[in-house]
């Protein structure tokens, strides 16, 4: 390895263990999520949507994202739940 591959390679480590992350990038990755998350709750609002569509249910958008997220709530605390439980 010559030393600018070196050089690239070390500018690339992850932060030092106990060292912070910058607000900014707290930031950027908080949005991130968020966006992760509507996508989520989007595409599950989809499904949703079809499936009352195709049952003739009543409702609309808004309750098919509520149903979406609710249901993605109870997932992450199923697995929140689990991954602390004793194997």
């Amino acid at each position: 390895m010559n030393k600018k591959t070196s050089s690239k390679l070390n500018s690339h480590k992850a932060p030092a263990s106990g060292s912070k992350a910058s607000p900014k990038a707290v930031k950027k990755t908080k949005a991130a999520s968020k966006k992760l998350a509507q996508e989520h709750i989007a595409l599950r609002a989809y499904f949703i949507s079809e499936e009352r569509q195709r049952t003739g249910r009543d409702g609309n958008h808004l309750s098919d994202w509520m149903e979406a997220e609710r249901q993605l709530m109870r997932e992450a605390e199923g697995n929140v739940a689990a991954s602390h439980s004793v194997h």
